[in-house]
């Protein structure tokens, strides 16, 4: 009889396992993030890296090269394709118009079809040097999902008896009107998606070929696990613990709050002569700033005419004279208008604030459809704040912080805390910056979805100007700066959010009743609320 083989492993490994697994799909997660900004031929170790908050040396731990690390971040999107797509539908061949109902639904669910990762998969196969990775991972899956559909229209027309319709054809149909649709969304911001109206689009072309069928459910919500109620709490709205992990949620968030708000890109220090530019990525938003003239400043969204990639990739820069894409041969001015090529239409010109001679951008005519949010969308006028009692600034640096946690929980941390030590003043710009300023330096940090239950953190450091702090010296020796390191309380928040993560997403529900609470949090939680609200009522 063989012996069963003693278990070498002890309580400790198993967390040791676990956090190990934790940074390799951070260092994914970071990658996929910079494969959409950048592509794969651009994509380096430093830029995966910079995002993750990670070490250069550590990406030899998880992966041999750099390429096996891309390799891997393509096979990461291709498995979850086939285990949250291909297989609840192949569960369902039995009822095939069940079947394809919910095949249009996790297609093009968010968290599946993102701007973010299907970006991924078309800069695979549309860089020559990385289609042979992207058939050696998808090629057998592209196979198989076009066998899959086949069969579910195969039984349909055996169910309706249409016996004169041709399988192949009528397939080959509805995976094109799905890549339309995903080509759509990577070639466009999350905010700009409207996923009701293209589930829409896709049943009517099933209830073109098989009238009767799919009736329903071309207005009906994309089905989930029950959710719990968006109650009234004594410190502001009941927020569940579903609402920090869903992603119908993000998309509203996206929408309702990010779009029409304020974004701070950086400092007109940033950018002194003409130009100079900055470029930010900004929750679904690609911004691009360029000093046009010496009084002039002008933002645009960072993205060619003819495909949505980024014009600009690096954080800052100069320009001689034009803003060129060299792929499309596209040529604008620093105006923005078109000078050449062959995709006509000058850039999107994004909404700009200069308070303070901080540079500010949002998108322009953020309206929507739905009445019931307007009080959340439509924020006029110039960004609020004093901003004309700064002192005078220049740059000293910038970094991005991956945060494995929702947005909404820094957020939260923040407004819990906001006294800070005497001479520190400390502003919260709603609904995901927070501005501190001191005598001798200011810090900008914005929080920013990368995913639901994901985020990043974007620093932006400046210190006071020289003649200014002179006067504010006087003949005191100034203190020791902190620019460039992470505030300890700043890295005990992040600890803080990822913990709370964790627990939530373990199904741990915060307490309703903790006691009192800032008017600055409790609107934020009536914000997030009355989306939750949408978002449950959607679903």
């Amino acid at each position: 009889m063989p012996r069963q083989k003693a278990s070498n492993s002890s309580p400790a490994v198993v967390p040791e396992r676990a956090s190990r697994a934790r940074q390799r799909q951070r260092l994914i997660d970071a990658c996929i993030s910079a494969l959409h900004i950048h592509g794969p031929s651009r994509t380096t170790v430093e830029k995966v890296v910079a995002l993750a908050d990670m070490s250069p040396g550590i990406v030899r731990f998880y992966f041999d090269s750099k390429d096996a690390m891309l390799v891997a971040s393509l096979a990461y999107l291709a498995t979850e394709f086939e285990e949250r797509v291909m297989t609840p539908v192949s569960q369902l061949k039995d009822t095939p118009v069940k079947a394809l109902e919910q095949l249009v639904e996790l297609y093009l669910d968010p968290d599946i079809a993102s701007p973010r990762k299907v970006s991924v998969w078309y800069s695979f196969w549309g860089e020559a040097s990385s289609r042979q990775e992207y058939l050696d991972i998808c090629g057998k899956k592209d196979e198989d999902f076009a066998a899959l559909v086949h069969d579910l229209i195969e039984r349909v027309i055996a169910r309706t008896g249409q016996s004169h319709l041709d399988a192949d054809g009528v397939a080959l149909g509805l995976i094109g009107v799905l890549e339309v649709l995903w080509q759509g969304i990577a070639f466009t911001t999350e905010v700009e998606i409207d996923r009701l109206a293209a589930k829409r689009r896709s049943f009517a072309y099933l209830r073109s070929v098989f009238p009767g069928e799919f009736g329903a459910v071309a207005s009906s919500e994309p089905r989930g696990p029950a959710r719990d109620p968006v109650r009234p709490g004594s410190g502001g709205s009941h927020i569940p613990a579903w609402a920090f992990s869903d992603s119908a949620l993000l998309t509203l968030e996206r929408d309702r709050l990010f779009r029409p708000s304020w974004q701070l890109v950086g400092h007109e220090a940033d950018i002194p002569d003409v130009g100079d530019y900055l470029t930010a990525d900004l929750a679904g938003e690609r911004g691009l700033v360029v000093r046009a003239s010496q009084n002039r400043v002008l933002a645009f969204r960072n993205s060619c005419r003819k495909r949505p990639h980024a014009l600009l990739m690096e954080r800052s820069g100069h320009l001689s004279a034009a803003i060129e894409c060299g792929a499309h041969e596209l040529v604008y001015g620093l105006d923005g208008k078109l000078r050449s090529g062959a995709t006509p239409g000058d850039l999107t010109p994004l909404e700009l604030a200069l308070p303070g001679r901080f540079i500010l951008i949002r998108a322009l005519a953020a309206k929507s459809a739905d009445p019931a949010s307007t009080a959340l969308l439509e924020i006029a006028g110039a960004p609020s704040g004093d901003w004309e009692s700064l002192p005078e600034l220049k740059p000293a640096g910038s970094g991005e912080i991956t945060v494995a946690a929702d947005w909404k929980l820094m957020v939260e941390q923040w407004l819990e805390a906001l006294a800070r030590p005497t001479g520190v003043r400390r502003t919260f710009l709603a609904p995901n910056q927070l501005l501190e300023v001191s005598s001798a330096e200011a810090l900008v940090l914005q929080v920013l979805p990368e995913s639901a239950g994901r985020c990043r953190i974007r620093r932006l450091d400046y210190s006071v100007a020289t003649a200014a702090r002179r006067k504010l010296q006087g003949s005191r020796r100034a203190n020791a700066t902190s620019i460039g390191r992470t505030p300890a309380w700043l890295q005990q928040d992040i600890e803080v959010a990822e913990s709370m993560q964790t627990g939530l997403e373990a199904g741990m529900e915060a307490a309703e009743n903790t006691g009192p609470v800032s008017t600055q949090l409790q609107d934020f939680r009536s914000a997030i609320a009355s989306l939750a609200a949408l978002a449950h009522g959607v679903k």
